[in-house]
């Protein structure tokens, strides 16, 4: 069987399937798949906390001119 069937007879869904699948030739079939599912979810993880860490330093306003604009502004 492979791993894509394994993982739909575990009950996984679609969209972790895709993922995991992502993974596979880290999968080893000697070990336990539940292990396999952790190890995905970890790895998937860390992906995640990345691109939301770059997500919010993108988002993060530069406010160095904000007081030199204020600063021109009460001197007319």
């Amino acid at each position: 069987m492979n791993l894509k069937q394994e993982l739909i007879n575990f009950g996984c869904g679609a969209e972790f399937i895709d993922i995991a699948l992502e993974y596979a030739a880290d999968y080893n079939p000697e070990n336990d798949l539940e292990h396999f599912i952790e190890y995905v979810e970890m790895e998937y993880a860390k992906i995640e906390e990345a691109e939301a860490i770059k997500e919010r330093d993108n988002e993060i306003v530069d406010a160095s001119g904000l007081f030199e604009e204020f600063e021109d502004d009460k001197n007319l």
